[in-house]
């Protein structure tokens, strides 16, 4: 495995541990846990559609409510099951990571299995997140009893 490689899955391993860290933690730190992991402006494509954010005050208050909104509909944790890492070029790299989200709620517990896309860029040598591409979190999340039909995350 090449030394970006190794750095990639590293990268993503870190991040997988902060955001069960803040899942199952009491609120403090959760922006620490993800913000860092994001290049100074990024882009987000999902059913919802196209959004740009930039990674500043705004963006660390929505990473807290994300978090409190996990906690409030009994997540447990989020867990790498698989990375596909694809090298771009010299500083870039697109990588597919299949997650294990796992929830208890009301005495059930469950998973769900997603992926996202993940681009990273090396800023000073360490990976950012400048793109990704996520599916229908909400639509899984309700037809899993999570949040109710009609609801809408944060």
């Amino acid at each position: 495995m090449s030394k970006r490689k190794k750095n990639l899955e590293e990268f993503f391993s870190k991040y997988e541990s902060n955001f069960n860290a803040a899942i199952n933690g009491d609120g403090s730190g959760v922006a620490e846990a993800v913000q860092p992991f994001f290049a100074n402006c990024f882009v987000e494509s999902s059913p919802a559609g196209v959004m740009c954010g930039q990674n500043n005050n705004e963006f660390v208050e929505k990473i807290k409510q994300g978090f409190q909104f996990y906690r409030g509909i009994g997540s447990k944790g989020m867990n790498i099951t698989s990375k596909d890492i694809s090298l771009i070029d010299d500083l870039h790299a697109s990588v597919k990571v299949y997650w294990r989200y796992t929830f208890e709620k009301e005495g059930a517990e469950g998973a769900i299995d997603f992926h996202n896309i993940y681009f990273t860029t090396s800023v000073d040598g360490e990976p950012k997140i400048f793109a990704y591409i996520a599916g229908d979190e909400q639509k899984a999340l309700k037809e899993h009893g999570l949040i109710p039909q009609e609801a809408e995350a944060q």
